[in-house]
């Protein structure tokens, strides 16, 4: 009896080995997956912010939600954006969102957010990392103003050189330009 009680038992540990394994090889896996678009400038950094809302405060209130933000050892903060599409392209209008989040984000919390940013675009099922020069806080706030004086009324809208963009503008069929 106690040879079968005791086989049962090295044959339980066999399974749970087994098991511990596979589950660390999948967590490896995941891990290095996971890596794989990370730029190499912030490998070392730690994620600070994810999906989160920051607002500048002030008299003009700027909101933006952050995908990532990622602090390095100077404790300086990195922001990415995380887009699928289905090209590998990066869009001024990326640049531009990250930017308002990094006036958003240190208006909030006062840190330190890097000139620099990150759009990582995914197409099918794979992603690759486009660095960036995020703008200058002013012209954010240039583009706020434009923002408020044309809901508003009080300036009207320039429309775009080329009439490709007008085919997939959601507002086409409000639109005095009418392409």
């Amino acid at each position: 009896m106690l040879a079968n009680e005791l086989w049962l038992l090295v044959a339980a540990c066999g399974v749970c080995a087994g098991v511990v394994w596979a589950a660390a090889r999948f967590v490896r896996r995941r891990a290095a997956d996971a890596d794989e678009w990370m730029p190499r400038e912030l490998r070392d950094h730690t994620l600070a912010y994810a999906e989160r809302t920051f607002k500048s405060g002030g008299e003009r209130e700027l909101v933006a939600r952050v995908d990532r933000a990622y602090r390095g050892r100077s404790s300086q903060v990195t922001l990415v954006e995380l887009k699928t599409r289905r090209t590998d392209r990066v869009h001024l209008s990326d640049i531009i969102e990250l930017s308002a989040q990094r006036v958003a984000l240190e208006g909030e919390t006062g840190e330190s957010v890097a000139r620099i940013g990150w759009v990582v675009v995914e197409v099918e099922g794979r992603r690759t990392a486009h660095r960036v020069t995020l703008m200058r806080s002013q012209a954010v706030w240039n583009l706020v103003s434009r923002r408020d004086a044309l809901l508003a009324g009080t300036e009207s809208p320039s429309y775009p050189a080329a009439s490709g963009v007008c085919r997939t503008c959601v507002y086409r069929r409000r639109c005095r330009s009418a392409r």
